[in-house]
């Protein structure tokens, strides 16, 4: 089974990430999961692995990227290609990774900002060509779709009875709306739904390699911690499950597999 995980920060993503079937391997692209002390437990048990990616977005120094802020990095940045090397060896079934039963990708949302980073690097080695006046989709938005298409195709078709797991940062789409009031015109922003936080295409495409795709959402409890939920449904945040579940689950993905009857 594969599941993507799509909420704000602080909303539960990494922990309930955590609750499948371990052993399980999370790929820490943001680079926090080491340091949560509510998963400490579960790692110190050696439950979950945590596999730190420490390459920095940008190589250079913040002041070589102030000084020129329109010029590309002059040292290539690494984390797309480190964090892909890792993937790669998981699907080839390396075999430091065979006794992993979950294998987690926290967070997406980082992840594309070092590809991100990548491609205005080889944009400006003049590997994508001139930059064009106007271009919104600088870097060449071509290649970053293709790139992650190909990456979540095989995390999600080719890991076989392993389970994978992606979080993503939230991103909440709103449209500005025109209204009359009295002789006034007034502006308002009104929320039409909410998406992962990637840019380009690939926002609209994502959930659809995925089997499973939660939203994350929370209540609080009477001692005022926070009872973390998946919703399962809705087109306002393009939830859907093709389990037996309710609108709402506790965030707990073997709960989840054996309320399905999987385990």
């Amino acid at each position: 089974m594969n599941f993507l995980l799509v909420g704000q920060p602080g909303a539960g993503k990494t922990v309930s990430a955590c609750t499948g079937r371990h052993p399980t391997l999370i790929v820490d692209v943001d680079g926090k999961a080491g340091e949560m002390y509510i998963i400490k437990e579960k790692i110190d048990r050696g439950d979950v692995t945590v596999l730190p990616i420490r390459d920095k977005l940008v190589g250079d120094t913040f002041s070589a990227r102030a000084l020129h802020p329109d010029k590309p990095p002059k040292i290539q940045p690494t984390g797309y290609v480190t964090t892909v090397d890792i993937l790669s060896s998981i699907l080839e079934k390396a075999p430091e990774y065979d006794k992993y039963k979950t294998i987690v990708l926290d967070s997406l949302t980082r992840l594309s900002e070092h590809l991100t980073r990548l491609l205005i690097y080889h944009r400006g080695q003049g590997l994508f060509g001139k930059k064009v006046a106007d271009d919104m989709s600088w870097p060449s938005w071509g290649s970053y779709k293709a790139n992650l298409e190909e990456l979540f195709y095989g995390m999600c078709s080719y890991l076989e009875d392993r389970d994978f797991i992606c979080t993503v940062h939230e991103k909440t789409m709103t449209e500005t709306t025109m209204s009359m009031v009295g002789s006034q015109v007034v502006e308002s922003e009104v929320v039409k739904g909410f998406k992962p936080l990637i840019d380009g295409q690939m926002r609209d495409k994502l959930a659809g390699y995925f089997n499973e795709v939660y939203y994350m959402d929370s209540l609080m409890s009477k001692n005022k911690d926070p009872i973390y939920r998946f919703r399962t449904r809705g087109n306002k945040y393009d939830a859907r499950t093709s389990l037996p579940l309710d609108e709402f689950e506790k965030s707990n993905i073997t709960e989840i597999l054996k309320k399905s009857g999987i385990l």
